[in-house]
């Protein structure tokens, strides 16, 4: 009884056994017909697109704000420059005028973008760039004689982190406001502002 049941399964299951063409038959089936692969390509495709438009309008957005930001420095730093109130501290070195910015939660720097041979420090004065207490510097270039300011802020992340930084290679931006260039910048933790007649 037990060999008759035995020979019964193996038989049964000889017989579910698929021969070749019944294996080639379940495989094209198992294959995803050609309008298939080719709706999966395009969202393959359409996904990469969308991607590419949010990187892209991430990067727009931020030059916009970093437009805007600089621009509304330029245009503060302009007019600090033009108005040229009186020095309230005179000095020809960073470390002379550092005694007198106390109040200023940083040291003063010196930048990497200004060029330290063409200039002559003459003093400086408190003063404020958008809301944050600034110092700034009055230089004056050897070359031309013109007067030059240099304004130093804290660096601000909430309102300056659009801005383009030295450190990583990013050149100042530039705007020319009333005859005045300004160019703003942030560098070793500090946000810069340079005011010149071009």
């Amino acid at each position: 009884m037990k060999k008759d049941l035995k020979s019964s399964v193996r038989h049964y299951l000889e017989a579910q056994q698929l021969n070749e063409e019944q294996i080639q038959a379940l495989l094209q089936q198992a294959e995803p017909e050609p309008s298939i692969r080719a709706a999966s390509h395009q969202r393959t495709r359409l996904a990469a697109m969308a991607l590419t438009l949010v990187v892209a309008f991430a990067a727009l957005w931020t030059l916009i704000n970093s437009t805007s930001t600089s621009l509304q420095i330029a245009e503060e730093v302009a007019y600090h420059h033009l108005k040229m109130k009186p020095l309230e501290i005179s000095g020809h070195s960073v470390a002379e005028l550092q005694q007198y910015f106390r109040k200023l939660d940083f040291e003063l720097q010196t930048s990497t973008v200004i060029d330290d041979k063409s200039i002559s420090l003459l003093g400086g004065r408190y003063c404020s760039i958008q809301g944050v207490t600034a110092a700034q510097l009055r230089l004056q270039n050897r070359e031309t004689d013109n007067i030059e300011t240099l304004y130093q802020a804290p660096f601000n992340k909430e309102l300056f982190q659009t801005l383009p930084n030295i450190t990583e290679g990013h050149p100042p931006v530039r705007h020319y406001i009333n005859g005045v260039a300004v160019d703003v910048w942030t560098e070793k933790g500090i946000l810069y502002a340079h005011s010149f007649n071009d």
